[in-house]
């Protein structure tokens, strides 16, 4: 079992595991085979090795690497050493990484070589996995479990086990600080309700820097199970379909976005489906639940990954995001945090040992989401989540979406109100307002209205380009309609349902493509766009391009004998600049 009463910090869960399940295949990564015990002695070396960086009870260990087996075995060094770990993506702007490392201030950086190399200048110490300097020489330290007497402090569930930065409706992401308390009723649920076993195959596709990661660990770990681990950057399509079946992957936790991908039928190995990060569309379940074990799961950063799970799905029900997991409570309330009736909707507010502390030092906005109980005498606190639901006869709970300007994005959190900060800090720009409209596809656009200043027109690329140096990818608009003035409702607030309804596609008008590579690249577009009018300078975000439909572009490209990468794809949306892409990369 994977709590067994007592409150267990991560490096006692993972621990616990180890002595079960010594021999066991724990880790499936880049060609590597790794037991539990050969995990182990690496995470130990490394444990050491950060202790004597200063990592230690309530500080903090940047981890700055890719999905990879070194990642996974780095969180476990870090939990072992007492600290609290802070996954910071390369693939994010470098202000954007300077901030958070700014912000959470950790003691050291663990790191690769090319991870070095990508990281702002900051000023805390490194540590390099791949060098041949200090970390060179953890083969020679001691492989066994760290003592007492080898920590700084003695560690308990009240301590930090990460920080996770989220998106921020001021314009600067905020470290949601996590302790270890809710970490133990995590696994348990998600082992139960997966069903996950000594021999399951458990997928991670989340990236380090969302908290899914967790689970993904934590329920493979603490059942025994093996954790596959691919090496590719951005899984989706027929990449995903490559990393479920070379792995045999038996679990898996998968936005619908990303499930929508995939057909369920190519799957034979897979025994259980969790959806979860965003809305679950009804013909998603008609398309999987008689193939697997489908459930849906909720729960935001704030209360320790996952709050409320369903059992299996079925076509013939409504789809909720079902009932409380254990340890954690859900409450239903109107504006005077009173309930409301049963089929009535109000605001979830979330209460348990799984919250969080709160914003890293922000104690204002802390105060603000993180609010008393009023049904507890004990001094406890419920976290008012912004999203809205209610509560069936049966105890399931409907979502129904958002009471602010957060939106949920093919699994991504996103604050409209940090996309629209960074729009106006540009200089030819005096208000900014965003909107996700749905695409063709069915899944959303983000789209960001602009009203230029002094005059001024700044075109869509300069704006783009703007965004991307403050934004991680997900977060960047796909298109930029400008407009004279934002409308706005009778309240005087930004009137969105008007921009929903503006028309915002591009228009052909280009010149035809030329090159053997712009006439490939051409006839991907019109597949992927059909109906659109399509030039060589039509641009693939502004047509409905998501990172989902980038994965298609490229492997349709390399069919046509072109090479891109998922940068190339960001750094070259138009016709044109892709086929020179190509050309340059080939």
């Amino acid at each position: 079992m994977a709590n067994d009463g007592v409150h267990r910090t991560l490096h006692e869960l993972w621990e616990h595991a180890v002595r079960g399940h010594r021999h066991r295949t724990a880790l499936i990564a880049g060609g590597e085979v790794l037991s539990y015990d050969e995990v182990n002695t690496r995470a130990n070396r490394l444990a050491r090795l950060l202790a004597d960086h200063g990592a230690g009870p309530e500080r903090v260990v940047a981890l700055a690497m890719p999905r990879s087996a070194a990642m996974v075995t780095s969180v476990l060094a870090v939990a072992k050493a007492g600290a609290a770990f802070l996954p910071a993506d390369l693939a994010y702007p470098a202000e954007r990484v300077a901030h958070m490392l700014a912000d959470a201030a950790p003691v050291v950086v663990c790191t690769t070589r090319a991870g070095a190399a990508a990281l702002p200048e900051t000023g805390v110490p490194l540590v390099v996995l791949d060098d041949e300097g200090p970390a060179g020489g953890l083969e020679k330290r001691p492989g066994t479990d760290l003592t007492g007497g080898e920590r700084t402090g003695g560690v308990s569930a009240a301590n930090l086990a990460y920080v996770i930065y989220t998106s921020g409706s001021t314009g600067r992401p905020k470290g949601v600080a996590v302790t270890h308390a809710g970490l133990a009723g995590l696994a348990s649920a998600k082992v139960a309700a997966m069903r996950v076993t000594e021999d399951s195959r458990v997928l991670q596709f989340a990236s380090p820097s969302f908290d899914a990661f967790l689970t993904e660990l934590l329920s493979a770990f603490t059942a025994g199970a093996a954790l596959v681990v691919p090496s590719a950057p951005t899984l989706a399509g027929e990449v995903l379909k490559a990393a479920l079946l070379d792995g045999r992957v038996t679990h898996a936790v998968l936005p619908p976005t990303a499930v929508a991908t995939l057909a369920p039928e190519d799957f034979p190995e897979l025994r259980t489906l969790v959806v979860a990060g965003e809305a679950c569309p009804p013909d998603l379940v008609a398309r999987w639940a008689p193939h697997v074990r489908l459930l849906n799961a909720y729960g935001p950063t704030e209360g320790t990954v996952c709050a409320t799970m369903t059992g299996p799905l079925s076509p013939a029900e409504p789809v909720t995001i079902g009932t409380p997991i254990a340890g954690v409570s859900v409450h239903v309330l109107d504006a005077e945090l009173r309930p409301v009736p049963a089929g009535e909707i109000g605001e979830l507010y979330l209460g348990g040992a799984g919250l969080a502390r709160g914003y890293l030092g922000r104690p204002t906005l802390t105060a603000e989401r993180f609010v008393a109980d009023p049904f507890s005498t004990a001094g406890a606190r419920l976290y008012r989540t912004g999203d809205l639901g209610s509560c069936r006869a049966d105890g399931a709970i409907v979502f129904h979406g958002r009471v602010d300007d957060q939106v949920k994005l093919r699994g991504f959190r996103i604050e409209l109100g940090e996309v629209e900060a960074v729009l106006t800090r540009h200089p030819k720009v005096a208000r900014a307002a965003a909107v996700v409209r749905a695409d063709e596809a069915g899944g959303g656009q983000l789209v960001v209205h602009v009203v230029p200043a002094n005059g001024s027109t700044p075109s869509p690329d300069e704006l783009r380009a703007h965004a991307r140096k403050y934004l991680p990818d997900h977060m960047v608009p796909a298109a930029y309609p400008a407009l004279a003035d934002l409308p706005l409702s009778p309240n005087g607030k930004v009137d969105r349902t008007a921009l929903l309804e503006r028309e915002v596609r591009p228009r052909a008008g280009g010149r035809p493509p030329e090159t053997s590579a712009e006439k490939a690249i051409y006839s991907i577009f019109l597949e992927l766009f059909e109906g659109a009018p399509i030039d060589v300078g039509s641009n693939f975000f502004e047509l409905g391009g998501t990172s989902i439909l980038a994965i298609d572009v490229i492997l349709r490209a390399q069919e046509a004998g072109l090479e891109l990468s998922p940068r190339s794809v960001i750094d070259n949306p138009t016709i044109e600049a892709l086929a020179a892409a190509a050309r340059s990369e080939a």
